[in-house]
């Protein structure tokens, strides 16, 4: 996917493709959404993900809803 020419791909809502692509260095920036909400348990939302994946945070933008954007970007392996 990566050597074709074209317009970047935005996946929603699907940790276990966001964890494939993830597996294999596919991805070039996440878009995470944080919700300010406290909750008992929920879904792992990289289900799957064996390998740790470091990221740096790109940007945080504190939405009008009182969310969060965070922008990060996948670090390289040396």
């Amino acid at each position: 996917m990566k050597q074709h020419q074209g317009k970047d791909m935005v996946i929603y809502g699907s940790g276990s493709l966001v964890s494939v692509l993830a597996h294999h260095g596919l991805i070039d920036e996440y878009r995470l959404i944080e919700n300010p909400v406290v909750l008992g348990s929920g879904k792992p939302l990289f289900k799957g993900l064996t390998n740790k994946l470091k990221l740096n945070l790109l940007n945080a933008r504190t939405l009008g809803s009182g969310n969060v954007l965070l922008s990060y970007q996948p670090v390289k392996a040396k």
